[in-house]
């Protein structure tokens, strides 16, 4: 009797265990299927939600690389001047190159000469005597045809490639109402006072309007002198009128214009530059492939 009972015990036992089994193992499913619909519909509602976000911040991104951080100042204007030397063929090198994301491109040569482009504009300079000469002539005329339709004004030379997103970039945090221009020149003070630099310039609508309106016609705070070098006499004059030279470099020091692609090294130059010399065609084309069309496995 006592044996009949132990044995129905362990019977009773092993039953309840083996249903304990089953009940976890339909408890498991339940849950891993309940898990499972969950993470679904959670997944489904997070794409919704990327999709939103990241459609608006392409649409942003369309109008600058910088539109969500100051969406006002996204679209920024720039009249794009180019000075060519005499017997200078670069305009087709230019416009075909970073040219054609300038808002206009003009090219100003101190000598006559029919424009070969049709989206290209050509003004004669009122003399080719000396360099700020030129320049003066040249800034006088941007100004009646140019200075109420754009907000900045790029000047540089014939034989420079600039990557215009950089500029923006550069230019997103200023109005053009700011009297400020940024230049391209590696400033080097001495004891004597003496400046060495080689390059072109941005400047703001009401850097343009100062510089014409108060110094162009004053000799007292702008040689009308025909010598001169450009560089050194437009930084005076503008620092005449209150116009202040803004910041050319990066927050680790390097430069945002490079003059002379011959002395790249390491650690030379800004990751955001702006721009670089090209002293023959080819070079507009190698930087245009470079930078624009050229992909590297791996990186992103």
């Amino acid at each position: 009797m006592h044996f009949v009972k132990q044995h129905r015990q362990r019977l009773e036992l092993l039953l309840m265990l083996l249903l304990g089994l089953i009940c976890g193992s339909c408890l498991s499913k339940l849950l891993q299927v309940a898990r499972v619909e969950f993470y679904d519909l959670y997944a489904s509602n997070s794409s919704q939600h990327l999709t939103a976000d990241t459609a608006s911040k392409s649409d942003n991104s369309l109008m600058h690389p910088n539109a969500n951080n100051n969406n006002n100042k996204a679209t920024q204007r720039i009249l794009c001047i180019v000075t060519l030397k005499p017997k200078g063929k670069r305009q087709q090198d230019i416009a075909r190159t970073w040219g054609k994301r300038c808002h206009k491109l003009l090219f100003i040569r101190a000598h006559s000469g029919k424009p070969k482009l049709s989206i290209v504009g050509l003004a004669k300079s009122r003399t080719d005597s000396s360099s700020w000469a030129r320049t003066r002539a040249n800034l006088q005329f941007v100004h009646n045809r140019y200075h109420t339709k754009y907000d900045w004004f790029l000047m540089v030379t014939d034989e420079t490639y600039v990557i215009m997103e950089n500029l923006q970039h550069l230019l997103i945090d200023y109005g053009p109402e700011i009297p400020i221009y940024f230049d391209s020149f590696s400033w080097l003070h001495t004891r004597q006072g003496s400046l060495s630099g080689a390059g072109g310039n941005v400047f703001s609508r009401e850097a343009l309007r100062r510089f014409v309106t108060r110094a162009h016609d004053n000799s007292s705070i702008c040689s009308n002198h025909n010598y001169g070098i450009r560089h050194v006499e437009i930084a005076r004059c503008f620092r005449n009128v209150g116009v202040v030279a803004g910041k050319s470099r990066d927050e680790h020091g390097l430069p945002l214009f490079v003059n002379n692609m011959s002395n790249i090294t390491e650690g030379c130059c800004s990751k955001s530059a702006i721009s670089f010399q090209c002293v023959d065609s080819s070079c507009f084309y190698q930087m245009e492939y470079i930078i624009y069309r050229l992909r590297a496995f791996g990186l992103s």
